[in-house]
């Protein structure tokens, strides 16, 4: 997994302001709520009709050399969805595609944090080979292998959505600078 420790939000955050593709106040804002409410940053920009989640998977593509893969386009290998634990897979809708030998390539949703890849690896105990996918695929694909999994069990999203209805409102612009430098001095593990 080398070099994937360059995949933070701050870097994704950056790149969405350079193309103009994401007004700042609206990326500052998601960093925030991600920062108060646990749910991913480009989640919040999708959720919130920001960015649609395709052009976002591309500007990802694009910003940092991944490559991409439709999960309908590809043949999942059983072998592979049991290397993780399934509440993982649904936690962060990420899909194992393929399994071989030491290596696992899994879709990501849109684009997930290296803590996240490395928590996948030393679950699986594989190397970790991540492409860029669509995280409402992912989800779709995910409940297809694991029909008995409650539609409305994903209870870290629910509560991360609901915590984002609230909070909100009474904090001020300073807390947002505040939240915006700890991210960045977290990404430089100060």
């Amino acid at each position: 997994m080398k070099g994937m420790e360059r995949i933070t939000t701050v870097r994704l955050a950056e790149a969405l302001s350079q193309a103009a593709a994401v007004p700042n106040e609206k990326i500052t804002e998601a960093l925030y709520q991600q920062d108060s409410t646990g749910v991913p940053f480009p989640e919040l920009l999708v959720e919130g009709g920001d960015i649609s989640e395709w052009d976002l998977a591309k500007l990802v593509v694009q910003h940092f050399q991944l490559p991409f893969l439709m999960a309908s386009n590809f043949q999942i290998d059983p072998n592979a969805v049991a290397c993780l634990p399934e509440e993982f897979l649904f936690e962060h809708r990420m899909l194992p595609l393929h399994v071989l030998g030491t290596t696992l390539t899994v879709s990501m949703p849109v684009l997930v944090t290296h803590k996240v890849l490395q928590e996948a690896q030393q679950l699986s105990s594989k190397n970790l080979f991540p492409i860029v996918g669509l995280g409402s695929e992912n989800l779709r694909f995910l409940y297809e292998l694991f029909p008995s999994h409650p539609r409305d069990g994903d209870d870290r999203r629910r509560k991360q959505l609901e915590k984002r209805g609230t909070g909100q409102s009474g904090d001020s612009w300073e807390s947002i600078f505040d939240v915006g430098d700890q991210e960045v001095l977290k990404d430089l593990g100060l």
